[in-house]
C-alpha cells in the first residue's frame, strides 16, 4: 500500500507543476518537458487507475469489474486484471495499468481529447464501493491526470439499482 500511496502521491505532486508550466518555456527546459501543444497529440498508450476501497461493510470484492473509455463516441472496454494478492479489499487501495490495446478494437492512436467519458462497470453481484479513484493518462514520457473522484463512497454493483452498476468517473481534462 506505501508504495501505491508514493506512486500516486508522485503523480498527484507532478500534475499541478505540469499544469503550471508557462507556455513558452525557457530554452534549457524545452527538451525536457513537452510543451503543450506536443502533449497534446501523443497517442495514449497506458491507462492507470489508482482506486481505494471504502471503509462500509461489504465494500470490497472479487467481482469482475471493466474499465470502459468512449473514444469518438464509440465505448471500448477492457476488464480490470487480477492482481496478486487480495483486489479491491476493505479500505485498501489498488493500482492498475491498460495498456490500449487491452482495449479490443481500439484504434492503434487515441489521443485526450477524443475521448469523451471513462467509466467503471461491473454485471455480476458482488459489489464494490469505491471511496476514491483517479486515472491517469500516459502519452510519450508525458502523465497526466484524467480523472478524479475523491470522498466518492459510490458503488459499483450488478445487482443493485441500475445506476449503481456504471460509475461514470470525473474527467479534469
Amino acid at each position: 500500500m506505501t508504495k501505491i500511496l508514493l506512486c500516486c502521491g508522485v503523480l498527484l505532486f507532478l500534475v499541478p507543476v505540469i499544469r503550471s508550466l508557462p507556455a513558452n518555456l525557457p530554452e534549457e527546459v524545452e527538451d525536457i518537458v513537452p510543451q503543450r501543444s506536443q502533449r497534446a497529440h501523443t497517442c495514449i498508450s497506458h491507462i492507470y487507475v489508482a482506486a481505494f476501497t471504502s471503509h462500509w461493510n461489504h465494500a470490497d470484492s472479487d467481482g469482475t469489474f471493466d474499465l470502459e473509455i468512449r473514444v469518438s463516441g464509440v465505448l471500448y472496454t477492457a476488464v480490470f486484471a487480477d492482481l496478486p494478492g487480495d483486489d479491491r479489499m476493505y479500505r485498501k487501495g489498488d493500482l492498475w495499468k491498460f495498456s490500449m490495446s487491452a482495449f479490443h478494437g481500439i484504434p492503434s492512436c487515441v489521443r485526450k481529447s477524443s475521448i469523451s467519458e471513462i467509466a467503471i462497470e461491473e454485471y455480476t453481484n458482488d459489489g464494490w464501493n469505491i471511496d476514491s479513484v483517479i486515472t491517469i493518462f500516459k502519452a510519450g514520457s508525458t502523465y497526466e491526470v484524467a480523472t478524479m473522484d475523491m470522498d466518492a463512497y459510490q458503488w459499483v454493483d450488478g445487482d443493485d439499482h441500475p445506476s449503481h452498476r456504471r460509475f461514470v468517473l470525473t474527467k479534469i481534462f
